[in-house]
């Protein structure tokens, strides 16, 4: 339901004249997994998974005569996750409040308004329990509930992705009670 797509990515490192040697494109690729995988790429999503860095895809350096380290352009192939607007998925309840609820979808956090919810939920905050309940007391939803929803609007900056979803229209809402 999330998408995730396949790409190709170009990471540029500064190299230390230390990892010179036989085992410098083993180390480069070390890197690029500690340093890539999980981490936000502005507009270009959350990398899941750094898939392969081919040793033909590590480019020929250019030394920087001051310190003596070398600067390396690598191309590596990676799974990303980037949420759209209008898209619909699955999410954990995380934290519920009179404004509304927050949700996670893997690494993607997503805020649904009261104003976003059906018109049974509205006005159903129990402060006593932390939950949203339906005005005839079937639907209650609170943390570690799995809710399913639709990304109203998508918000990237350079270190995350957060969204504003709804469970107002069909077939959206609770799914399961938690786990």
């Amino acid at each position: 339901m999330v998408f995730f797509y396949k790409t190709d990515l170009i990471y540029e490192m500064l190299l230390h004249p230390q990892f010179f040697g036989g085992r410098m494109k083993s180390f480069i690729k070390d890197e690029i997994m500690k340093n890539v995988e999980g981490k936000c790429l502005g507009r270009e999503g959350y990398v899941v998974a750094v898939l392969d860095v081919k040793d033909d895809d590590v480019d020929t350096g250019i030394v920087d005569y001051d310190t003596g380290c070398v600067s390396v352009n690598a191309r590596y192939s990676a799974i990303l996750l980037r949420p759209f607007k209008n898209e619909v998925l699955d999410a954990v309840v995380t934290h519920v409040n009179e404004l509304g609820f927050f949700t996670e979808a893997g690494p993607l956090t997503v805020f649904v308004s009261r104003h976003a919810m059906p018109p049974d939920l509205q006005e159903g905050y129990d402060a006593d329990v932390d939950s949203w309940v339906s005005d005839d007391k079937e639907v209650e939803i609170k943390t570690k509930c799995v809710v399913r929803l639709r990304l109203l609007g998508v918000m990237c900056d350079a270190t995350q992705i957060t969204a504003v979803g709804t469970i107002k229209d069909d077939y959206l809402g609770l799914i399961s009670m938690g786990f």
